[in-house]
């Protein structure tokens, strides 16, 4: 070949290379994954809580939702809060845009306290004005059917409502709560929890460092409170649990039963509950020893009623505005008439009474020592009550061996009335005494479960990361569906995605512009990539205002927002934002994969081509 000619082919040969290369440019600018429009559609913010050295995952939620609602040029900064001002801020002045909260606890699922207008956890701002009042009708509806089966038809549709017409909320998960215990221990129900198994629980054998098999260790969380009406710890509440009983037992699914202090009822009408009191219940002794040997009767009934309804003894007092009244119907029934709309001359009726009345009840003979509720919670015997408390249930609390938050010594109380939550076996209390020792921290309570000698049962609450700490060999690991719900609410009086844009139309039928803006944002949320990084995939994603708690209420067909950036971007631009975007999820990521196996095919052959030419000249 001429020189000319190789000049000739070497320039063609760059030129082709150089077509490559720009190729591959363009095609990574226009076919490459981009980030989100970079311009701020909007601001917002997005409020938790943290509560000292406990463990909660609000910080791991509000970084990853910070940043999936980021990928839509939506600005969101997170505020971390003291719990008290979190209160303050969001539950009481409800001065906030978006806030990650918890809602625990409630033994039926009281939407009224969160969707009625003025309501006392109603921290959305949700007001009739929203959908004609008919949300308020549907609460309204199921508060007063007593068909079971007609009430969750109505729960269902108020669900939908919910979730596909408000989107107050965007609902995340339904915890797990984690039990671990030696291999050795028998009996335990993680669905029944740990008082509710005591009495068909035992060893077999010794553990390592195990030195009795009469005696129960257990690791709980910290606690401060042992009275029923204000405490909130979740180790308050296992230590109550064993030495209280309740009026009406729940089982696991919040559906009242018989193995309660109450042991039967019957409703004369629709507005009359007659309330049997469990026979032969013995009272343990108060720690002054002033009353040894007293019996539950129908005065401790209605003095647990006068306590719960009073705004001086009783946070959650408005919970109980159904019960109207209550007298004695003979020497072992409690007559409680009621009326769930004191507003109107008619007394209605109320579905969830029996549920309401899972509380524990006090002791009317010793604590009943002044003229009024508000004297009687001054009084030394409230406060020493507090200190000491007693009831009528398996173990009775030992305040000399104790420390608060630290160590809770109980005995057995031999004067158990020994009914039990398993209608099949005998219920006997083997252990003698209990021990519990509080760990704010899993890490430490692990320790001291596998050490053997200071725990034998640990309680880590919602803390399912620790399930892969604890060793297969010798313990067993257990899961419980908690009576719990985590969820994004939404201020609905907020300039963007509430207040007067609540009611500017779009062109979607129905949906108006801030219900676009919330639809859009919950399709932002990926909670499965949440429950897989924070939780080990052992949370319930949910999908409802109501916890999958209640499954028998749950409904499962509600609409939902899976992650879905093209749908997040539809709402915005349904809200008029007029948002515009190249990808599409993994279909805009293979075809930009496809381009660039292409290009680099492309570049490798040049290149190849080139040290081959190189590789002649040499030679």
């Amino acid at each position: 070949m001429s020189k000319p000619e190789r000049t000739l082919n070497k320039a063609v040969l760059y030129i082709f290379i150089g077509v490559l290369i720009i190729t591959a440019l363009f095609a990574v600018m226009m076919f490459g994954p981009r980030p989100g429009p970079q311009s701020s559609v909007f601001n917002t913010t997005l409020r938790f809580y943290t509560k000292g050295t406990q463990k909660l995952y609000y910080t791991d939620y509000a970084d990853s939702i910070v940043q999936d609602i980021g990928d839509l040029g939506i600005a969101v900064t997170d505020y971390s809060m003291d719990y008290a001002l979190f209160l303050d801020n969001v539950v009481g002045s409800r001065e906030y845009e978006m806030a990650i909260i918890e809602l625990e606890g409630l033994n039926s699922p009281h939407l009224e306290l969160l969707f009625k207008e003025g309501a006392s956890l109603n921290v959305f701002n949700f007001v009739d004005s929203l959908d004609s009042g008919l949300t308020s009708e549907l609460i309204d509806n199921i508060t007063q059917e007593m068909d079971a089966y007609a009430r969750k038809n109505l729960f269902y549709t108020l669900q939908e409502h919910l979730m596909d017409s408000i989107v107050p909320m965007i609902p995340l998960f339904t915890p797990a709560r984690v039990f671990a215990y030696w291999n050795n221990l028998e009996g335990f129900t993680s669905k029944w929890g740990i008082s509710d198994s005591l009495p068909y629980m035992s060893f077999d054998g010794l553990h390592s460092n195990q030195d009795s098999t009469t005696e129960l260790k257990i690791g709980i969380g910290g606690w401060y409170d042992l009275n029923p009406l204000t405490m909130f710890e979740d180790g308050e509440k296992l230590l109550v649990s064993l030495i209280m009983d309740k009026l009406i037992h729940l089982d696991e699914k919040g559906t009242p039963t018989n193995y309660g202090l109450i042991d039967s009822w019957e409703y004369e009408n629709d507005t009359t509950l007659l309330l049997h009191v469990r026979n032969g219940v013995n009272w343990q002794p108060d720690v002054e020893g002033i009353f040894p040997s007293e019996q539950l009767t129908v005065d401790d009934v209605k003095f647990t009623l006068d306590l719960t309804k009073s705004p001086y003894a009783n946070l959650n007092h408005k919970i109980y505005k159904w019960i109207d009244s209550y007298e004695n119907y003979n020497s072992t029934t409690v007559a409680i008439n009621i009326d769930s709309n004191p507003d109107t001359p008619e007394k209605e009726p109320y579905a969830f009474a029996l549920e309401d009345l899972s509380i524990y009840p006090f002791p009317e003979y010793y604590l009943n020592v002044e003229s009024t509720i508000e004297d009687i919670v001054d009084s030394g015997r409230w406060t020493k009550f507090r200190q000491n408390p007693f009831g009528t249930g398996k173990y009775t609390y030992n305040a000399t061996d104790s420390q608060i938050d630290l160590t809770a010594s109980l005995n057995r109380f031999t004067g158990w009335h020994g009914v039990g939550v398993d209608p099949v076996k005998t219920a006997s209390l083997v252990f003698e005494t209990i021990e519990t020792q509080s760990r704010t921290d899993s890490y430490s309570m692990n320790l001291d479960l596998q050490e053997g000698s200071r725990i034998d049962i640990a309680d880590f609450g919602k803390d399912p990361a620790m399930i892969l700490a604890i060793p297969e060999d010798d313990f067993i690991v257990d899961l419980k569906l908690e009576n719990s719900l985590i969820f994004v609410a939404f201020n609905l009086e907020n300039e963007i995605f509430g207040g007067a844009n609540n009611y500017v139309p779009t062109n979607e039928t129905g949906v108006s512009k801030a219900l676009a803006i919330r639809k859009a944002l919950a399709f932002m949320i990926q909670k499965t990539v949440m429950n897989d990084a924070f939780h080990e995939g052992f949370y319930n994603i949910t999908d409802s205002p109501i916890s999958r708690y209640f499954s028998d209420i749950y409904y499962q067909s509600v609409t939902t927002y899976p992650y879905s950036v093209a749908e997040a971007i539809n709402y915005l631009n349904i809200a008029g934002f007029n948002i515009s975007t190249e990808t599409e999820g993994s279909t805009e990521e293979s075809n930009y994969e496809m381009v660039s196996s292409v290009v680099s095919l492309g570049l490798f052959t040049a290149i190849t081509i080139t040290l081959r030419k190189r590789k002649r000249k040499v030679t």
